[in-house]
């Protein structure tokens, strides 16, 4: 269909594409600058904290692993005793 009338089309055609060259050329600009800046992470005392502990967690499986080996052994040649007594007040102190 052919539309004749007041409007150039291949002129506003040839202006709409000058104009999203020019805008897309700002934005590539203003993107690179943007890229330019670094990323920062900031960790509040709560986290860094946290951090800390994994830390520590990531340790103790080594320390169980020697301590239930050590009790394996002890109860493997009957040496092992538990005094009850002193069971229960761990778990109370655990617990309180």
């Amino acid at each position: 269909m052919r539309v004749f009338g007041y409007y150039d089309f291949p002129k506003i055609d040839k202006a709409y594409l000058r104009q999203s060259r020019s805008v897309e050329q700002k934005k590539s600009v203003s993107n690179d600058s943007k890229l330019r800046k670094t990323d920062e992470l900031v960790l509040s005392p709560r986290a860094a904290e946290l951090q800390k502990f994994e830390e520590l967690v990531k340790k103790l499986p080594e320390l169980q692993d020697e301590k239930a080996n050590s009790i394996r052994k002890q109860i493997e040649s009957g040496e092992y005793s538990m005094d009850s007594k002193s069971v229960a007040k761990s778990i109370i102190d655990l617990l309180g």
